[in-house]
């Protein structure tokens, strides 16, 4: 491993093998196991047995599972402070099958995973020695290993130049109720210790094409989730053109979203994926010799400059052409039917009417004023707890609002509805800034001059983590549109869900990711890559630290 500290590297090693062993289930209690782990062993480390108030477990708001963050500051001179992040909480292991009880020990699971058929380059992986697999060993118990064994290193320097605050949250993988709950904290710790918050590091995995070519992120991608709820016409199946299918108009703007490049950003020479659909549906709730009333489909999209309003107004443009092409086939294949039958019968005409979710609602209010806001907050009131009961999901408790709505409504006629279902992630990137210091400005610059000088290895920046990370929540430059515009569509804004942006406003803090190589995030064959997540990491991770915090 060349020039490593021994120390460091086993530390590192033994912290994996115990963070890995943890089960952390994402949305579950699991994730206060980790939680416990990390908070005993920083306890144990001499600089915080004598300086506990520099350590703490910071209980997340009205969480039922009664999660928590992970604080650690090591206090040193001036007031320059790094801020070292992570998240410990992981995917279930469900996708591994039969081999789900290894998944959490490494050594075990390889010896299994040799039995069995593997895509080649997994199998190649498995094979040559240099990889660790198991659930969370790249996403990112690897991270949180090596950002606490840099921490206890730093906690035993003297005259120790700078701060680090080292923060592990839970809930990444999911809604990211730890990283939003925990601005507040990073705000309060600020002041109490007179911080000046200088780079977050943040330690994803990263993709690489090849093994001497690693990657660093400026930034992280956004992401949305708009709701399309589609309100037909039911009818008998024997009277079909008396109804309209709320499922062919919802297919029509499906098909006109799915994987379609137009709604990619484009911003500093990178493209975001395109979107597509993680549910589509009817919402019959049970089987009768009818066609559905409604249907309702949300997808993500992933933005790197779009706003929510750019993207509703988009998405009202499909629906409106979706709606006109799907009223167009249902007139020709019903005037089609009826000069089959040689009927007098007149081809049905509809009107489809598009709103956003913030008109349907105000709709209602004009309608049924305070008969309806009763109802609608009795309604609200019952879904919080059903939410924390684990009985419905937000995706489900958007479309219960929804439907609460269009209930006051006296219009009949079909409709779609658009809207946003949580979580909601800001796009950032250091490029953004208004004012970024020349030193953050050329950090690329300064890692490869040292990556260069140490392995002849050159690592790649980009803008933006196309992962969907925390990193989200450091920085903002469109709080007036997000505010106006995604709340007001977002039925559960405010409710259930809430973003602090005022405390993102006072943070405002350029992050770097800085992870090691690792494959298959999510899958059965997740593994990191062993050299960098002993080596190279690391030492990128200690020169970044110490060159800002050196730096006069």
């Amino acid at each position: 491993m060349g020039n490593v500290d021994e120390h460091l590297l086993e530390s590192i090693d033994l912290l994996l093998t115990d963070l890995v062993g943890i089960k952390s289930d994402t949305g579950t209690e699991l994730e206060i196991n980790v939680e416990n782990f990390m908070h005993n062993w920083l306890k144990e480390l001499q600089y915080f047995r004598e300086k506990p108030e520099y350590l703490g477990c910071y209980k997340l708001p009205q969480d039922p599972l009664k999660r928590g963050a992970i604080w650690a500051l090591r206090k040193g001179e001036g007031k320059k402070t790094i801020i070292l992040l992570n998240h410990h909480d992981v995917v279930n292991a469900d996708d591994y099958g039969l081999l789900s009880s290894y998944a959490y020990n490494p050594e075990i699971l390889m010896t299994r995973l040799k039995k069995i058929k593997l895509p080649q380059e997994a199998r190649d992986d498995l094979g040559s020695g240099k990889w660790i697999f198991g659930r969370g060993t790249a996403d990112m118990k690897a991270g949180i290993a090596i950002q606490l064994a840099l921490l206890e290193q730093y906690s035993k320097v003297a005259h120790f130049k700078g701060n680090i605050l080292l923060l592990s949250v839970p809930d990444e993988e999911s809604l990211s109720r730890g990283m939003i709950a925990s601005l507040s904290l990073l705000n309060d710790l600020k002041e109490k210790h007179s911080l000046n918050y200088e780079l977050v590091i943040n330690c994803e995995p990263h993709e690489r094409s090849e093994e001497g070519a690693g990657t660093i992120h400026g930034g992280s991608v956004g992401k949305m989730m708009p709701v399309i709820y589609v309100r037909g016409k039911q009818s008998h199946i024997g009277n079909v053109f008396q109804g309209f299918n709320p499922i062919s108009l919802l297919s029509k703007i499906a098909d006109e979203v799915e994987l379609n490049p137009d709604f990619s950003d484009e911003a500093h020479n990178e493209v975001s994926p395109p979107p597509s659909f993680v549910c589509f549906r009817d919402l019959k709730k049970t089987y009768d010799v009818s066609i559905p009333n409604a249907a309702v489909g949300y997808f993500s999209i992933l933005t790197l400059k779009s706003t929510p309003e750019e993207i509703t107004d988009r998405l009202k443009d499909i629906s409106i052409k979706a709606s006109e092409e799907t009223i167009y086939k249902i007139g020709k294949k019903h005037k089609d039917y009826i000069d089959k039958l040689g009927s007098s019968e007149k081809v049905a005409r509809w009107d489809v009417k598009i709103t956003t979710f913030a008109e349907l609602y105000e709709e209602a209010q004009g309608t049924s004023g305070e008969l309806f806001a009763l109802d609608y907050n009795k309604t609200v009131e019952k879904i919080k707890k059903e939410i924390e009961n684990k009985l419905i999901g937000l995706a489900d408790a958007t479309t219960i609002l929804i439907e609460k709505t269009l209930a006051y409504i006296d219009d009949m006629d079909p409709r779609v509805i658009i809207g946003f279902i949580p979580p909601y992630y800001l796009h950032v990137s250091n490029r953004d800034f208004h004012h970024l210091s020349s030193s953050i400005e050329g950090l690329s610059d300064e890692i490869n001059r040292f990556t260069l000088n140490k392995w002849n290895e050159m690592y790649r920046s980009q803008n933006y983590f196309m992962g969907i990370s925390d990193m989200s929540y450091f920085y903002m430059n469109e709080r007036t549109d997000v505010v106006t515009s995604l709340g007001p569509n977002m039925p559960l804004w405010n409710k259930i869900y809430h973003i602090p942006f005022g405390e993102i406003e006072k943070l405002s803090i350029p992050v770097i990711n800085i992870g090691p190589w690792g494959k298959d995030i999510h899958k059965f064959t997740e593994r990191v890559y062993k050299r960098d997540l002993l080596e190279r990491t690391p030492s990128i991770i200690k020169h970044v630290m110490e060159h800002l915090l050196d730096e006069k």
